[in-house]
């Protein structure tokens, strides 16, 4: 376009088209350097104060520069020689306000994409700032009122077995090394989740002794590989006891295994007739924190006799987990 509308005379295509370009070149460079210029010296109250100085700095160094090519012009362009400097400079003026709007137009898409990439990134990293946080929040939710049961147990055992609430208080010790062990991880390895259930079992064997049976069969190479989120193992078993009636006489049977990429804990349905108000919530809070983690459904399912939980294994301690 501006070859053929500046272009005075027969002279050769060859020198226009590098003239253009050369200028253009000019006029790119020009309105970069204003603009790091800008951004690096001279601090401004709004985005529109600055757009404004960076117009008007365009134009004013493009009026300067492009009066400086036309001996440059006249040089390569045969056709023109005839034409006295004064006579080419409003064609190169008019030639440089051209290229110089041009030049904006397309910085100023720049600008906005560069933008927009940048809002979306903050947004991201926002998003996922959240995220951890309300997953540790979550993960903080457990502690007090399993701390607070255990605690009263232990009183309890005291008062009536000493030997058994200083087992109880071992595996109490364990479970709580091992759940502070990496408070910031977002998933925990499903080998060291299985070491805190099985503490965990432990204390409750002891409460419950012959009226709590638990079996858990889980291949060695998920064991190393897989990830779940931390405490989710703990409470699926948490769960089955609070919801159901133990006694030697009708025993809670909870069974955990693999199968298809997931973790499948069951037990007998044996329901309570007077269940915590702080009952349910540990499910609650591991839905949303499969939620948030990966985005995988946790699977509940009960009929007449069974009450189960499916959760995936994850792939990594990361977030967004895909195994």
């Amino acid at each position: 376009m501006f070859i053929i509308v500046f272009r005075l005379g027969n002279g050769a295509m060859s020198g226009v088209a590098f003239m253009t370009g050369f200028r253009s070149m000019i006029a790119g460079l020009a309105n970069v350097w204003i603009f790091a210029m800008l951004r690096m010296h001279i601090p401004f109250q709004s985005a529109k104060q600055e757009r404004i100085t960076r117009y008007v700095a365009g134009y004013l160094l493009t009026g300067i520069l492009f009066p400086l090519t036309v001996p440059l012009e006249l040089y390569i362009d045969i056709a023109k020689s005839h034409f006295t400097f004064l006579q080419r400079l409003p064609g190169v003026l008019l030639q440089g306000f051209w290229m110089n709007s041009l030049v904006i137009v397309t910085h100023n898409l720049v600008i906005l994409r560069f933008e927009k990439e940048n809002i979306e990134l903050e947004n991201s990293r926002l998003k996922a700032a959240n995220l951890e946080s309300a997953n540790l929040l979550l993960k903080q939710q457990i502690h007090p009122h399993f701390l607070f049961n255990a605690l009263s147990m232990l009183k309890s055992l005291y008062k009536t077995d000493i030997q058994a609430g200083e087992a109880y208080l071992s595996h109490l010790v364990n479970f709580l090394r091992a759940s502070l062990a990496e408070p910031q991880s977002r998933a925990s390895r499903l080998s060291d989740e299985i070491k805190l259930c099985n503490d965990y079992l432990e204390m409750q064997q002891i409460r419950f002794e012959d009226a709590l049976h638990c079996t858990i069969d889980l291949p060695e190479k998920v064991l190393s590989t897989g990830f779940v989120p931390a405490f989710s193992l703990q409470s699926l078993v948490e769960n089955a006891i609070k919801h159901n009636e133990a006694t030697e006489a009708s025993p809670l049977h909870i069974t955990m295994y693999y199968q298809e990429g997931r973790i499948i804990t069951e037990n007998n349905l044996q329901v309570r007739k007077h269940i915590d108000s702080q009952s349910g919530k540990g499910l609650i809070n591991l839905v949303e924190r499969y939620r948030i983690l990966s985005g995988d459904e946790v699977v509940i399912s009960q009929d007449l006799h069974t009450f189960s939980v499916s959760i995936k294994v994850l792939s990594n301690e990361g977030s967004d987990h895909r195994g």
